[in-house]
């Protein structure tokens, strides 16, 4: 899937470049090297790096959706006579839903059961969606990059459902091929193994796949495929 970005140098910057209170910062990692990189470049560093294909996470990199996911999980746990703060909840922000029970679990003293609150969670998630918000740095990029017919997937610690609510509420579903998810029965970030299927399912070599992540697990993950990552850098708290 080899393609040639049509609009000169200049135009594919000036395509992102609109309102510099929106520019993002963000690591680039390839191959060995590390360097700063703000959103305004992401485009150009596309087509220079000669990438095919870029692979997002969903949540936190596509959109803001910790709020939604708070308020589900918050639901679940006090269905069960549990109370979840804020702050617990914020730094594991990154964990796949099943291993964030488990530790809540492990911190309570009475029983709390995993997969009950995991459903429930789900289920959950629908009633708290309209809290759910584009990321408009990272959605711009996407947008630009398919209007050049860029290949373009999610892979998320989210089940299928969640994301594809998710995604349909920030008005940004169509602009991906394909979610590569929980569901697909494969374990979550920090394995590589959901960022290998995707780049599998869109046909394009792990070198030639662009990462655009922002938890340390998917970093992590992106890593150990070899393949190179925009880490995005988050300047505020949920």
């Amino acid at each position: 899937m080899l393609f040639q970005l049509k609009s000169s140098r200049r135009k594919r910057a000036l395509c992102l470049r609109e309102d510099p209170a929106l520019i993002m910062h963000s690591i680039f990692h390839h191959r060995s090297q590390v360097s700063d990189l703000s959103s305004d470049d992401w485009l150009n560093t596309f087509a220079e790096g000669g990438f095919s294909a870029v692979i997002f996470d969903c949540d936190g990199t596509l959109v803001e959706s910790s709020r939604a996911h708070l308020s589900c999980m918050q639901a679940a746990a006090e269905e069960q006579g549990h109370k979840m703060s804020k702050d617990w909840y914020s730094v594991r922000t990154g964990l796949d839903r099943h291993s964030l029970f488990r530790e809540f679990g492990e911190s309570r003293d009475a029983a709390f059961d995993v997969e009950r609150a995991c459903q429930a969670s789900i289920e959950r998630y629908g009633d708290f969606a309209r809290l759910v918000r584009p990321i408009p740095e990272t959605i711009k990029f996407a947008k630009a990059l398919r209007r050049q017919n860029v290949p373009l997937a999610v892979a998320t610690n989210a089940e299928r459902p969640v994301a594809e609510l998710s995604l349909s509420t920030a008005h940004a579903r169509h602009l991906f091929d394909l979610i590569v998810s929980l569901t697909d029965n494969i374990p979550p970030k920090p394995s590589p193994l959901m960022f290998e299927l995707a780049a599998e399912k869109l046909d394009v070599p792990r070198a030639k796949a662009l990462i655009v992540e922002d938890s340390p697990e998917g970093v992590r993950a992106a890593k150990e495929t070899c393949m190179s990552v925009i880490q995005i850098v988050h300047e505020h708290s949920m």
